[in-house]
């Protein structure tokens, strides 16, 4: 019977030890992967401080390029809005000119055409009153 409990006890000192070596082990391998996720977080810690600083990098160039670009369109257009407020000055003083051209032309027309047509109505009188005359000498005489 003691060589059974002895050989139980070395069994369950056996399964003890095999139990906390196998403890040990799942231990360390633990600390092993603890270890290597670490030095992984790092490395892409690394890598996106990186990528990070990259993006800034061509967010403050394209954002120079931007402000430059924009600058010179502004400076552009402002060039483009004097030249087209001179030009419609210009045009402006042009029309009035021509206009008022236009206005004394169509005056002086009208005041011509106005002095043949009172001219024409003397004449027509005149030669109703001669008619007039003429008949009246003839004996005849227009009713109304």
């Amino acid at each position: 019977m003691l060589q059974q409990w002895s050989t139980l006890g070395t069994l369950a000192f056996t399964i003890l030890l095999s139990a906390m070596g196998l403890v040990a082990i799942l231990y360390n391998h633990k600390n092993q992967i603890l270890t290597r996720m670490g030095e992984d977080k790092q490395s892409i810690d690394d890598e996106l401080t990186a990528l990070r600083q990259s993006a800034y990098e061509e967010y403050t160039t394209l954002r120079k390029e931007i402000g430059e670009s924009s600058s010179i369109a502004r400076v552009e257009f402002g060039e483009t809005v004097l030249a087209i407020r001179q030009k419609i000055t210009e045009v402006e003083l042009w029309t009035r000119d021509q206009l008022s051209e236009t206005r004394h032309t169509l005056i002086s027309g009208m005041d011509m055409r106005h002095s043949i047509a009172i001219e024409m109505i003397e004449k027509t009188e005149d030669r109703m009153r001669y008619l007039e005359l003429f008949a009246a000498g003839q004996g005849y005489r227009p009713e109304g």
